[in-house]
């Protein structure tokens, strides 16, 4: 089988790599807008070797990767399946879902897409970031399932598994409102924290040198991509407005306590907060 990679920085190039260490049958042929990236990939052995163009890639392959920012493939997407044979499949990485199944739900051959969405990566970008256990153990989101082909469909759930992941399956709306909480929104906030600190650190410039273990895990995610991160939260707008919103109370409750001195309401309010560790182990 010969599977095709879109993208090859963190997650393509992860994914490609765990695909070729699960069963070395695998050709995995990948293609970059970036030169540099594609050269990279081939290098690094991410990939058996790439495409220089998109027509090129599809004329190979049985199965498409898309692993690029959501806007990209919200836009490519639909080009793509108009040139897919019936003997190919498309998936996407995309962090977002509305938008990309709106853009295709009444294209002909939408029964050979499939949406998902891997809970895995780092805050590290670019092909030197791949490494090919970053799957292992984690959570494949598969969306609107039932609107693809049985074959792609179980092709890219044996694949999966083959690499050690737990697989979940959700509606497009549903991926978005629980991802808008869990994820986009640490970003946020990390993102927040960090110009924060920084705009202080203008007038304050000794406060960096005084940040420990705690700020640098609470801010790590500021440093991933803003490119891919604008159009995540953009395209998953409305979800994301209702997640800010829910925080911004939380944190205005703070805010209010601590105006207020009122040492029993902080207490409460840290112990609410602590209840998470009963999840998060």
């Amino acid at each position: 089988m010969k599977t095709g990679i879109v993208g090859l920085g963190l997650m393509g190039g992860s994914w490609a790599l765990a695909l070729r260490n699960a069963n070395p049958s695998v050709e995995t042929i990948g293609f970059d807008q970036l030169e540099q990236h594609r050269s990279q990939a081939e290098q690094l052995g991410l990939v058996s070797r790439c495409s220089t163009s998109m027509n090129e890639l599809l004329d190979e392959v049985d199965q498409i990767v898309l692993s690029i920012p959501v806007d990209a493939i919200e836009t490519l997407l639909p080009e793509i399946l108009d040139q897919l044979s019936v003997d190919q499949a498309v998936i996407d990485f995309g962090s977002t879902k509305s938008a990309i199944a709106k853009a295709v739900v009444d294209h002909p051959n939408r029964s050979r897409y499939v949406a998902a969405h891997p809970i895995a990566g780092t805050e590290y970008s670019g092909p030197d970031a791949a490494f090919s256990t970053l799957y292992k153990g984690k959570v494949m989101i598969v969306c609107d399932g039932e609107q693809s082909d049985n074959a792609p469909l179980e092709i890219f759930l044996r694949q999966c598994i083959q690499l050690g992941m737990e697989v979940v399956h959700q509606t497009s709306e549903e991926h978005d409102l629980h991802l808008a909480y869990v994820s986009h929104l640490s970003h946020v906030t990390s993102f927040s924290l960090s110009n924060t600190v920084l705009n202080k650190e203008k007038e304050e410039q000794q406060i960096l040198a005084l940040a420990g273990s705690g700020f640098a895990s609470t801010v790590r995610l500021a440093k991933s991509s803003p490119e891919m991160w604008s159009p995540i939260f953009l395209k998953n707008k409305v979800a994301m407005l209702q997640a800010v919103e829910d925080y911004l109370l939380q944190v205005q409750r703070f805010k209010s306590y601590l105006k207020e001195e009122d040492a029993e309401a902080v207490q409460r309010f840290l112990e609410e907060g602590r209840e998470i560790r009963k999840i998060l182990k």
